[in-house]
């Protein structure tokens, strides 16, 4: 019996280092590709667990509910569900007397309770709020085992504790791998945000910036166009010499979140150095290229900057866009996105030259 709880759990740590090491890889998937190999982990993980059982007494019984609760305390509805159709649909082709409850008690219904307590209690970190909820599970997948046997309340007597005790056991080791894992990566990730991103504006540095365009752009997908684009903010100096550094820091910064609020899976934006900034934007029509540009550019038209105590300026920008041809460097798309730019000033600033 315990060699069999050690294999459930040796699963569920496997797929757990599994999934640890996809995340690491983020950045080369789209989100929707990275959460249908994140299903498709977890749902083998699930199935094989129907393959290794654990011997109580007469009954064969097995921890597949442990990772759908795990699913559902860190991953939400979008990854869970999917998983727990895929496991419900296999046991079922499976067949066997067991089938039906084993989908509704022992999958289905304690996991839809571990989804709606974890929408109820939040992002509460208290540890009893967790034991609470996988007693309640472990309670409602073992309501057949009451009622199916004849004499399920004696079974419950002889092995309700063992059962409880071991199924408590290898969740909790289970969720402590889980924190372990995240705390790190929260550090890991706070530290990369300090080398990745620009420390004043929050920006994707230059050097970062073109590492990522460079992953996208090597996926070669088809029907895709990249551009790299180049933008300077217009009169920097004068606004700097007139209403001093800090109100240039604030322009930046404000100009910075507008950058941001159009940043997407095909569009990143990145501070250049100075007062300049750097796009890299990927699109199926390439003939949007300018639309989107210039929706970016309307916007910072019609924001006002503050530069000091009930004072507001409109700032605009120059711009230069340059395409990112297959087969070419990134370093030339942006030195050709650096010429337009400035014919863009030298014909009058507060224009966009494709």
């Amino acid at each position: 019996m315990i060699q069999s709880i050690l294999s459930n759990l040796a699963v569920i740590l496997l797929s757990h280092l599994a999934v640890t090491t996809l995340l690491g890889y983020r950045e080369r998937f789209s989100r929707r590709r990275l959460q249908i190999y994140i299903v498709i982990l977890m749902s083998i993980t699930v199935i094989s667990m129907f393959y290794l059982p654990i011997q109580f007494s007469n009954y064969r019984l097995d921890l597949r509910l442990i990772p759908l609760i795990m699913l559902a305390i860190f991953s939400g509805w979008h990854i869970t569900i999917p998983v727990l159709v895929i496991a419900c649909i296999w046991r079922y082709l499976l067949g066997g007397d067991g089938a039906i409850p084993g989908i509704v008690f022992g999958m289905s219904l304690p996991t839809i309770f571990a989804l709606v307590y974890m929408r109820i209690i939040g992002n509460r970190k208290k540890v009893w709020d967790k034991v609470v909820l996988v007693s309640i599970c472990w309670f409602i997948s073992d309501i057949p085992l009451i009622f199916y046997p004849y004499d399920g309340l004696e079974i419950l007597k002889q092995i309700g504790f063992l059962r409880f005790s071991s199924f408590l056991l290898a969740t909790f080791i289970y969720y402590t791998v889980i924190e372990i894992e995240n705390g790190r990566l929260i550090m890991k990730k706070q530290l990369e945000f300090l080398a990745t991103h620009d420390q004043l504006t929050k920006l994707l540095t230059r050097q970062e910036c073109i590492r990522r365009a460079e992953i996208k752009h090597n996926m070669n997908e088809k029907n895709t166009h990249h551009f790299m684009v180049m933008i300077d903010v217009d009169h920097f100096k004068d606004l700097n010499d007139e209403y001093g550094h800090a109100a240039g820091d604030d322009t930046l910064v404000k100009l910075s979140k507008i950058f941001k609020s159009f940043e997407k899976d095909t569009l990143q934006a990145a501070r250049y150095g100075g007062e300049e900034f750097l796009l890299w934007i990927c699109t199926e029509d390439k003939d949007s290229i300018s639309q989107t540009v210039e929706e970016i550019q309307e916007k910072i038209r019609h924001t006002h900057f503050e530069v000091g105590l009930n004072q507001a300026i409109p700032i605009t920008v120059s711009i230069g866009i340059a395409s990112w041809p297959t087969g070419t460097s990134i370093h030339d798309a942006i030195k050709e996105a650096d010429r337009k730019l400035y014919i863009a000033k030298d014909q009058g600033r507060n224009r966009m030259i494709v």
